[in-house]
């Protein structure tokens, strides 16, 4: 039996011409062909074949093999819905205990304002340097700030910049960017910059994704992005 016999499908319409005096028939969408259609298709099959020539037991025992197949996928599919769920609410609960605490991130750019007129941050040195430089440049890129240290071993080194330029004026709120260098073995080498501030909010994203993070003068950031948490 034809598929098409089942869904409606007549000879007329899949001609393109509608039998006189009906309308059209309804077509069925196969992708969305469920476990009560797919037994209806073989019970039509069987109604339908001929006595003389008797649908081979293979054959059948074929299509009892896909229904059980299709029937297991939508189930497994089922189970993996409610799986990623309860995955995400137990990542919102985590995230929710970030809140008002520090958090420190991979990041080298952050905005100025009255809420968050101050940053902090560490650069993690890999080898022993000579002399670390870290530049702080407005969104014009022009230098507002310069700071340096001496002889530093490895490991991570802290800093903190008060929101104030060179000459000890306060800078205009905005987006800034902070790079640092370091001097090992006669070559200055650029340093990936990490900054800490304080979450103020969570947020769950349609889509699918993951908690996202409101992190002061940082931005939104995703729940991976954290490094540690202060």
């Amino acid at each position: 039996m034809d598929i098409a016999t089942y869904l409606g499908n007549s000879t007329s319409a899949a001609s393109g011409v509608a039998p006189t005096g009906t309308a059209p028939a309804r077509k069925k969408d196969l992708g969305a062909l469920n476990q009560e259609d797919f037994m209806q298709l073989m019970l039509q099959q069987l109604k339908s074949q001929d006595p003389f020539k008797p649908t081979d037991n293979t054959q059948f025992i074929a299509q009892m093999a896909q229904l059980s197949s299709v029937t297991g996928i939508s189930e497994m599919k089922n189970s993996l819905v409610d799986v990623v769920d309860s995955l995400r609410s137990s990542q919102v609960l985590s995230a929710s205990n970030l809140l008002g605490r520090d958090v420190l991130v991979s990041k080298d750019t952050f905005s100025l304002s009255a809420a968050a007129p101050s940053v902090m941050g560490q650069i993690e040195l890999a080898k022993p340097s000579q002399q670390v430089d870290i530049e702080i440049r407005n969104a014009a890129g022009e230098v507002v700030r310069r700071m340096q240290s001496g002889a530093q071993a490895a490991g991570p080194l802290q800093f903190a910049w008060d929101g104030k330029d060179d000459s000890g004026a306060t800078v205009a709120a905005g987006d800034y960017k902070i790079q640092a260098t370091a001097m090992t073995n006669g070559q200055r080498l650029a340093i990936e910059m990490q900054m800490r501030a304080p979450v103020t909010g969570v947020s769950l994203p349609t889509g699918g994704q993951g908690p996202q993070l409101q992190v002061q003068g940082l931005g939104t950031l995703k729940l991976s992005d954290v490094k540690e948490v202060g």
